[in-house]
């Protein structure tokens, strides 16, 4: 059976997204947390959740961000270019592991938008150890 841990958070380092759409250009900071680390066998398993801001050069109001975006139409995405890689450095039983954050989608609904004017953002990860 696995078991909850203790670990000590060495470093987080945000990561950033410019993505440019057909209407408006796009910063997207994922910021990761480590929500819990589990050991079974002497292998050890992350758990991180990852929280998105989103920044837009052409702020507007549209209906709120909600499960329905996935029903809407996403953004044809121009280009998107990696600016800094999420990671988090963690120090578990005298080991120093790097987890890195890697993105494997995003998706841009322009027609929602967030309390701020920017557009709804979904983006998929996995995490490497």
């Amino acid at each position: 059976m696995s078991e909850i841990i203790s670990y000590f958070l060495e470093n987080i380092k945000e990561g950033k997204y410019r993505v440019e759409t057909e209407d408006e250009n796009i910063l997207i900071v994922i910021h990761p947390v480590i929500v819990k680390v589990f050991r079974k066998d002497h292998k050890y398993s992350f758990v991180v959740n990852n929280v998105i801001s989103v920044h837009t050069d052409k702020p507007r109001f549209g209906p709120l961000c909600s499960g329905n975006v996935v029903n809407s139409r996403p953004a044809k995405i121009k280009k998107i270019e990696l600016m800094e890689e999420p990671k988090i450095e963690v120090r578990v039983e005298d080991r120093l592991f790097e987890i890195l954050i890697s993105v494997t989608n995003i998706s841009i609904y322009p027609e929602y938008r967030d309390p701020f004017g920017s557009p709804c953002v979904t983006v998929s990860t996995v995490i490497l150890y």
